[in-house]
């Protein structure tokens, strides 16, 4: 019930958007119609090749081109902003985070590693779950640490599907019997698809490569602090502030 509220309070808000948009490009072209009527200099638009007043037509062409270029650009923010989030749901060790990121019948494929054998291939919703729970709290219930970043991210919009290509990182830092520390460095990308459903944007694909990686022996590491993997970690009350 909470989830479909959301939706709707999401669908009104991008509704309201677009309805200040389209009534701010009419009372604009209102304004200049009716001062070209009363014959002022420099009432004519740019888009009037012959001072002529401007044709409903080539407003509602405009009106069309800002609206798809404002429906692009809420998209690519809105998947960045899941992407942060799927990588957030994994260092919080909170799958709630990252499920919704992924479709109920998303596919994800995380390959086949020469070293570790098949990695996951199966939903993502799954995969987020597993992520979290065994991978994750396994690295730190054995004493190590993890982190994920997401970077070099690219979009691409087609209606209601888009792609992406993000570059990712996600070092891995195990205790050895010696007192030394092993560092396993990953450099990965996520190939994802994405489809709006429901007022929203969520991965139906995702192809993981592996682009190269190493191990390290460090004789030190420094000591977390500040952090945890609950809601006493100060993530959470940011970023709820205001809400």
């Amino acid at each position: 019930m909470m989830e479909n509220s959301t939706n709707e309070r999401q669908d009104n808000r991008e509704m309201d958007r677009r309805t200040v948009v389209l009534k701010g490009a009419a009372v604009a072209a209102g304004a200049l119609c009716g001062a070209s009527a009363l014959g002022l200099a420099g009432c004519s638009t740019p888009m009037a090749d012959t001072g002529e007043q401007t044709s409903m037509d080539e407003l509602m062409k405009k009106m069309q081109e800002l609206e798809d270029r404002l429906w692009v650009a809420e998209a690519k923010e809105e998947i960045r902003y899941k992407l942060c989030m799927y990588a957030r749901g994994d260092d919080r060790q909170d799958a709630a985070i990252g499920k919704p990121v992924y479709a109920e019948d998303s596919y994800v494929d995380f390959g086949t590693s020469p070293e570790f054998g098949e990695v996951f291939k199966g939903s993502g919703q799954e995969w987020a779950e597993y992520c979290a729970n065994t991978i994750d709290k396994g690295i730190t219930a054995n004493g190590g640490y993890y982190a994920h970043q997401m970077y070099n991210i690219a979009i691409t919009v087609n209606g209601t599907k888009a792609g992406s290509e993000t570059y990712a990182n996600a070092p891995v830092m195990s205790p050895n019997e010696d007192g030394t520390w092993h560092v396993l460095q990953t450099v990965a990308r996520y190939c994802d698809k994405w489809e709006y459903r429901g007022g929203e944007w969520v991965i139906v694909e995702r192809i993981v490569t592996n682009d190269f990686g190493w191990h390290l022996t460090s004789e030190k590491l420094q000591i977390p602090y500040g952090c945890a993997f609950d809601e006493t970690d100060p993530s959470y009350g940011a970023l709820a502030y205001g809400a």
